[in-house]
């Protein structure tokens, strides 16, 4: 009977004394700032979003390297050819240069600086892996513009074990640099940025247990036709966020399936209203938001002012906390392999309780291609998913246990 009793009194902290707070941010005129914001503590810092021009993953085992699109910087392939580097001296033929972007809703694939890879599995866009020596070289030429319109080529002359050689020139050559990325220097954030107009190393942003989401603007694919920026939400790693579509007094986050892609929440909670020349907010869109801790936050946008004053407002309501529960019991995915496969592929994970999981996995775009759900035993377990209808790409491979979240990325190379 005392367990019990805890139990319950436990379950009347956890969900009786939630909340609405109504918060906002201030991007500033134009939205020149970039805004780091945690749902528990409000505002983090801020930064001027034009204060980079390229960005470096931290991680060892990604590729990724991001552009500040969304603030006039571009990239273009020119060259699988390293060796005329010093040739290059001009932009003629630039219309006729393949434009490369980001993909919006991951941070560790997919970068402009991996656009257009041929397919092969040791290939990255800009460098070729070699299996023996575990080191990615450069195997492209870009030319990238920076938002202050300063033309340069690129190339990514390596990375190994977490170190970034990236060289850029000026047409001309006679502005030659190469900067060494050392990425574990920036353990606890997600990427090494740099300012290619000041040719500066940045840390901007704060250690990743000190935010949720950053308020920026970013380039985004408008169903394939176009590329344009955007301003909106973009979440760091490892929330998991559900888009409900109702009225925020009636949501729920019960059943619904939580992603982790950064752009759920993204920019689509408005709309330009050209005949009143003024944004709607949609009245019935509501968003759950479960942090690393497995607490759910409920938010929902209730003012944006535009570029005016770049001021966002919305309301947010702490609607589980579970950082006080007893006998939560660990669960965590350790592996996938292979990884790239070419269409089978194991999960490894551990758990201290025998339960039924959820498997899904989902495309950069947030599509679901695959879903499964299995018994687990105490300890290891080791499951094997069947990916061979689906198409070469990364994918996002989900695991659930109704209460906890783990992802990882999974590539596919048939």
């Amino acid at each position: 009977m005392k367990q019990i009793f805890t139990l319950v009194f436990l379950a009347l902290i956890t969900f009786s004394f939630s909340q609405v707070v109504e918060d906002s941010v201030v991007m500033g005129p134009s939205y020149a700032n970039d805004v780091f914001y945690s749902l528990s503590d409000g505002e983090v810092s801020q930064y001027s979003g034009s204060s980079w021009t390229v960005a470096f993953y931290n991680k060892s085992q990604s590729a990724a390297i991001m552009i500040n699109e969304a603030r006039g910087v571009e990239l273009y392939k020119i060259s699988d050819n390293i060796s005329q580097f010093s040739t290059i001296m001009d932009t003629v033929g630039m219309s006729s240069w393949s434009q490369l972007h980001d993909v919006d809703s991951t941070w560790d694939a997919y970068s402009a600086f991996e656009g257009e890879a041929t397919g092969s599995q040791s290939n990255y866009g800009w460098g070729e892996y070699n299996f023996s020596t575990h080191i990615i070289s450069a195997s492209r030429i870009f030319m990238l513009k920076t938002s202050n319109d300063a033309y340069y080529k690129v190339m990514v002359l390596q990375k190994q074990t977490g170190v970034v050689t990236y060289r850029y020139a000026s047409l001309d050559n006679t502005f030659d640099t190469t900067i060494v990325v050392n990425v574990p220097d920036y353990l606890y954030q997600s990427y090494a940025y740099l300012n290619m107009d000041n040719h500066s190393l940045q840390s901007r942003e704060p250690d990743a247990n000190n935010w949720d989401f950053v308020f920026t603007k970013y380039q985004t694919d408008y169903q394939g036709i176009a590329y344009y920026p955007v301003t909106g939400v973009v979440s760091r790693e490892g929330l998991m966020i559900a888009e409900v579509l109702d009225l925020p007094a009636n949501a729920s986050y019960s059943g619904v399936l939580f992603k982790g892609l950064k752009n759920i929440i993204g920019s689509d909670w408005k709309t330009y209203d050209q005949s009143a020349n003024m944004f709607a907010l949609s009245d019935s869109l509501t968003y759950f938001v479960r942090t690393t801790s497995n607490d759910i936050y409920k938010l929902y946008f209730t003012g944006f002012e535009g570029g005016g004053t770049g001021k966002i407002k919305f309301n947010k309501e702490l609607v589980l906390s579970v950082g006080i529960r007893e006998n939560k019991g660990s669960f965590e995915m350790h592996s996938i392999y292979p990884n790239p496969s070419k269409g089978s592929a194991y999960l490894v994970f551990s758990t201290e309780q025998s339960k039924n999981i959820e498997i899904n996995v989902f495309s950069m775009l947030g599509n679901r291609v695959f879903k499964a759900n299995t018994a687990t035993n105490v300890g290891l377990n080791t499951v094997q998913i069947d990916l061979g209808n689906v198409e070469n790409g990364v994918y996002l491979v989900q695991i659930s246990d109704g209460s906890q979240t783990t992802t990882q990325k999974l590539i596919l190379n048939k």
